[in-house]
């Protein structure tokens, strides 16, 4: 029996990632929104994380083309140059307890697509700090 599940810009096909871009997501919504200092609608204001819109608005200061990630705490980061898609960014708000497993699964999953993986972690002020994650596998 196939499966698919659709979650944020990214189609999941029989455990098979193939992500689409949508002509305007609601993180560009907000993004626009805050730079034109228009009124963002209610619904968006509270159903919104906003740890993700301030990593999302940091990378999008540095240079950095991000979509939505397969879940609510991640972000793609693509390559602008040759549009390949090369980082999963993890957002966690700094009071935010995270267990390692959470953070080996994402370290799996960004594997298995090919992508690296940085930590995000946002403090009180909105400020980012992002940390490189990778697997080392240690020999006796």
């Amino acid at each position: 029996m196939k499966t698919i599940t659709f979650m944020g810009n990214i189609l999941i096909f029989d455990n098979v990632t193939i992500m689409s871009e949508k002509s305007e997501t609601t993180l560009d919504k907000i993004y626009t929104a805050l730079n034109s200092s228009k009124q963002l609608p209610s619904e968006i204001i509270y159903l919104v994380n906003w740890d993700k819109v301030d990593v999302f608005v940091d990378l999008k200061q540095r240079g950095r083309v991000t979509i939505d990630g397969i879940d609510e705490h991640s972000l793609i980061i693509k390559d602008k140059e040759n549009g390949r898609y090369t980082a999963m960014v993890l957002i966690v708000d700094e009071n935010e307890k995270v267990s390692f497993k959470k953070i080996l699964d994402k370290l799996h999953q960004s594997k298995s697509m090919n992508l690296e993986l940085y930590l995000s972690i946002v403090d009180k002020y909105g400020d980012v700090t992002y940390y490189t994650l990778s697997e080392i596998k240690m020999s006796k």
